[in-house]
C-alpha cells in the first residue's frame, strides 16, 4: 500500500557540499537503459546501482527542494503545498534540447510511497505541460549499495524527426541518467552525516 508523505523540510546546500568534499564514494553504476518513443511519448526505463544503503538513497530521492542539483536538466524543483488530503505535491521544471529543438516542461504531482521501498510521482495534467507524466523509484538493497529500477512515462507533445530524433533521445538520456545516479550517490552519502539525517 502507498501512503501518504509529509514532505521533508529544506537541507542546507552548504552541509551537503561539504560532507561532498569529505566523502570518497566508488561511482554509481548504470546497469542498462531501455528508451521507447511513439510519437510524443517517451518510456524510459534504468536499473542503477547507487553505493548507499537504501535509507539514505531513499532520503536523497525525496529531497526535491533539492532535485535540480541532481542533473542539468532541472531548473527548478521543489515542495509546494500539500494537497486537500495531505498528500506531498512537488513542482519541477525541466529545460532541454534535443538537438536544436529546445522545450521546457513545468510539472506539478503528487508524490506517493512505499516506505523505503518505492516513490511514485504522477503529474497534474491541469497543472503541468505534459498530458501524461508518471515516474517511479523502485528501491532494493544489495548489501551496503542500493538498486534502483527507475520509470518516466512522458508525454509531452514533443515532436523531433523520427530517425534522428530517437538517436538523439537515447544518447541524451544515457547521459542525464548517468549523471543524475552519480549525484543520487554523493546526494545519498552526504544525508548519512548527522545534521542531515532525515526520519
Amino acid at each position: 500500500m502507498y501512503q501518504i508523505l509529509s514532505a521533508p523540510s529544506a537541507r542546507s546546500i552548504a552541509s551537503i557540499l561539504l560532507a561532498l568534499l569529505a566523502s570518497q564514494s566508488m561511482a554509481a553504476e548504470v546497469n542498462w537503459i531501455d528508451v521507447q518513443r511513439d510519437g510524443g511519448r517517451v518510456d524510459v526505463r534504468s536499473e542503477l546501482v547507487i553505493n548507499a544503503p537504501l535509507p539514505a538513497v531513499y532520503a536523497a530521492l525525496l529531497e526535491y527542494d533539492q532535485f535540480a542539483q541532481m542533473g542539468d536538466t532541472f531548473a527548478d524543483s521543489r515542495y509546494v503545498e500539500p494537497a486537500a488530503d495531505g498528500a506531498p505535491r512537488i513542482y519541477t521544471r525541466i529545460e532541454g534540447c534535443i538537438w536544436f529543438f529546445c522545450k521546457t516542461i513545468e510539472r506539478t504531482a503528487r508524490l506517493e510511497v512505499e516506505p523505503q521501498r518505492k516513490i511514485l510521482a504522477i503529474a497534474e495534467p491541469e497543472r503541468s505541460d505534459a498530458a501524461l507524466s508518471i515516474e517511479s523509484w523502485t528501491l532494493t538493497a544489495a548489501g551496503d549499495s542500493t538498486v534502483i529500477e527507475y520509470r518516466h512515462e512522458i508525454d509531452t507533445g514533443f515532436w523531433v524527426p523520427p530517425l534522428l530524433g530517437a538517436l538523439i533521445i537515447n544518447r541524451s538520456v544515457e547521459k542525464g541518467t548517468r549523471k543524475a545516479a552519480s549525484r543520487i550517490e554523493d546526494m545519498a552519502i552526504a544525508s548519512r552525516t548527522p545534521t542531515l539525517a532525515q526520519n
